[in-house]
């Protein structure tokens, strides 16, 4: 059976030139992300940054599914808001990218993963808001930008009975993770259900209602973690069997 192909949504960065000109734009993606995808069965590709839109709609046309990775933070004006203090960096770039992304992929069926500032946007493009700062905005106080490695569990989550990403890690129903965010979803859009809380009532993990198009996504970093903890490659699963199975299908 042909492994599936799951496109990878990257940072949006400047590199200085060797060479006198204009500083070189470029996409990129740290290897644990793909690296995961791969060991859990599929073939990464990372999505550049291209000009029109309908050329990232191809990319869909020609890819099983879709791993929407961490990095800036979510443009407020994507879920109707105006920016408020402690905002952190933009990429409008990356906003257009991923939104045109996710539109489509959801249009064609095919299975979506979030991870991090991916979980934020998938929430915003389907209705729903965020904490454009959790210290200003949540009233919690456990730590999610933590000061450890980023394989060190930071702290704890909880797993809703009968969610697929609680299958899909093994059937815990609570579990410690890493943290590296200081944004979060606020009012979870409409097509979604939170499946993870950390102890403080915080949505950590979320999933599409609609059984027949796979949407789910979390806050924590599992590509940081799949090596040494291998529980946390089954969500990287979840998408690679996803797409393979709509694979075979169409």
């Amino acid at each position: 059976m042909a492994k599936p192909f799951i496109l990878l949504t990257g940072m949006r960065e400047t590199k200085p030139s060797r060479v006198p000109g204009m500083p070189l734009q470029a996409a990129s993606v740290t290897d644990d992300y793909a690296r995961g995808v791969e060991r859990a069965g599929g073939l990464p590709l990372l999505v550049p940054y291209l000009e029109d839109m309908d050329h990232v709609k191809e990319l869909v046309e020609l890819s099983d599914g879709l791993l929407l990775t961490g990095g800036e933070d979510v443009a407020p004006e994507v879920y109707q808001e105006e920016p408020r203090h402690e905002l952190g960096d933009l990429s409008p770039d990356r906003d257009r990218l991923e939104m045109t992304l996710i539109q489509a992929m959801h249009q064609k069926g095919k299975p979506i993963f979030g991870i991090c500032r991916g979980m934020q946007m998938l929430n915003a493009v389907f209705g729903g808001t965020l904490y454009q700062d959790l210290r200003l905005e949540w009233e919690g106080n456990i730590q999610h930008a933590q000061r450890a490695p980023r394989n060190f569990l930071s702290h704890q989550v909880n797993l809703k009975d009968g969610s697929q990403i609680r299958s899909a890690l093994g059937e815990v129903s609570e579990l410690r993770v890493n943290s590296f965010h200081h944004q979060a979803v606020r009012k979870l859009a409409p097509r979604f259900q939170a499946v993870a809380y950390d102890p403080e009532g915080l949505v950590e993990a979320m999933e599409s209602d609609n059984q027949e198009t796979l949407m789910f996504a979390v806050q924590w970093h599992p590509e940081n973690l799949w090596r040494d903890y291998p529980v946390f490659l089954g969500l990287f699963r979840l998408l690679v069997d996803a797409a393979a199975e709509r694979k075979t299908k169409f």
